[in-house]
């Protein structure tokens, strides 16, 4: 009798430490960092001046870092939120060919990028199993708030005129530093020809980039005990030019991938089974 009260205990012992590994917890939060690489989606049928043109986006290396937080509502399924730092870099080669009255243009630009943000991300996440290392897929939307950044610029541009004495070709060479996302006087330094003098042209006054977007969010992570990492994709559903500087027609979107990293720290009463 006492041998079979002794092989209960140690079964109910072993059960219990099976459940307490497949709990679920109702409440997790996670710190997270990791890379991203971060680009601009740009329509190229957009500019409705310009038949010529053309747009090369390149991803640059930036970091993310923030939190999360999970709340389960089944067995198998989250609901996630958090807020999320974004140090993201874009690279970008544009050139374009138009005419405009009698003279030709042929411009040619590489900007940098450079952007701050905050993220919110609302999704639902799905575990492939309760045990401690397992798969999970998260889908949802983004709010993004851009905090501020920098675009620079190396440009140039040749510009042919008909003239009554014959054609008259001048080169311009602009480089610099612009700030899109503030509301103020944009200014392009430029020189002329052989001239090394820099000259000033006002571009424009006001936002060119708006500040705030929404998009999808998808990741797919691997879960191992309180470690986690895995890989995501956002993508913008807004046009983030400023028609008043781009005009109606053109458009570009947010576009970034990441790889994250995390540690998750366990809250609540988990969902455990019982012996009897």
């Amino acid at each position: 009798m006492k041998k079979i009260t002794f092989l209960l205990l140690l079964f109910c012992l072993g059960f219990g430490l099976m459940a307490q590994e497949n709990s679920i917890p109702k409440v997790a939060i996670g710190v997270r960092a990791g890379l991203n690489g971060s680009s601009i989606l740009v329509n190229k049928n957009t500019l409705s001046f310009d038949k010529g043109y053309s747009s090369t986006q390149k991803l640059k290396l930036g970091a993310q870092a923030g939190f999360t937080v999970n709340f389960r509502f089944k067995e198998k399924w989250t609901f996630q939120t958090g807020l999320i730092y974004a140090w993201q870099r874009t690279g970008q080669e544009q050139s374009s060919k138009f005419v405009k009255e009698l003279s030709s243009y042929s411009i040619g630009s590489t900007n940098a990028y450079t952007s701050h943000h905050l993220r919110l991300p609302v999704m639902i996440n799905y575990h492939i199993n309760t045990s401690p290392n397992h798969l999970i897929i998260g889908l949802g939307l983004y709010a993004d708030g851009t905090l501020g950044g920098t675009l620079a610029y190396d440009a140039s541009a040749i510009v042919t005129t008909a003239t009554e004495q014959g054609t008259e070709i001048n080169n311009f060479f602009a480089s610099g530093e612009l700030h899109p996302y503030k509301n103020e006087r944009h200014r392009l330094y430029y020189t002329e020809n052989k001239d090394d003098f820099v000259k000033t042209y006002d571009l424009y006054t006001g936002q060119m980039l708006k500040r705030f977007d929404i998009g999808l969010n998808l990741e797919i992570g691997y879960q191992i005990s309180q470690f986690y990492v895995g890989i995501g994709g956002n993508i913008g559903l807004l046009n983030m030019a400023r028609k008043e500087f781009f005009g109606n027609q053109f458009a570009e979107r947010n576009f970034s991938l990441q790889l994250n990293f995390g540690y998750t720290i366990k809250i609540g009463r988990a969902v455990q089974q019982e012996c009897r």
